[in-house]
């Protein structure tokens, strides 16, 4: 029924802080949390400098990651 809901979460079993992500989501998280609060980066007929140069460093990080995984 209802019984372990009071019950807390063990520690460390929540989400991890921005400073524990890795390089690639924390460029990821970067972007999207400027375009989900910038209007130029929304509409298709402006341009953001800064969210197209947050863009090109995740895209940058993605690559640099996928060499080093592949050796």
């Amino acid at each position: 029924m209802d019984e372990g809901r009071d019950t807390p979460a063990a520690t460390g079993s929540g989400p991890p802080i921005a400073g524990d992500l890795p390089p690639l989501q924390r460029a990821y998280r970067r972007y999207v949390t400027h375009f989900l609060k910038c209007w130029d980066c929304r509409d298709l007929d402006r341009r953001c400098d800064e969210g197209e140069q947050l863009w090109r460093d995740y895209t940058h990080t993605g690559d640099a990651t996928g060499r080093q995984l592949s050796g």
